[in-house]
């Protein structure tokens, strides 16, 4: 079960903004009729209790190395995306450098 948190921490990387797919609604036939929905994810570390925390956004959330964030999310094995160890899925995360703020509702 995740574990709701906040941390404090700055940022070791810079964001890899992607985006992956969700679905697929259409008829797969010799030419495909329908369309994909895609949806965007953003990927980045932090410095946090004296190791690397692997954050995933569900959205876009440029982050540049050095900036000191305020993020709130789930604890959770990172097993389902291919990390070993714990990762963050944050749903707010305030940049305290430029004030911007990212929240998915």
């Amino acid at each position: 079960m995740p574990e709701e948190r906040t941390i404090e921490a700055y940022a070791v990387t810079d964001a890899n903004i992607t985006y992956r797919t969700r679905s697929f609604w259409g008829i797969p036939i010799i030419i495909v009729i329908g369309w994909i929905k895609t949806k965007y994810v953003s990927i980045f570390s932090v410095e946090h209790e004296e190791h690397r925390l692997v954050v995933l956004y569900n959205g876009i959330c440029p982050v540049a190395r050095d900036d000191r964030l305020r993020i709130i999310g789930d604890m959770d094995h990172g097993k389902n995306v291919g990390i070993s160890g714990m990762v963050m899925v944050a749903y707010r995360i305030e940049n305290l450098n430029t004030g911007d703020i990212y929240q998915n509702y």
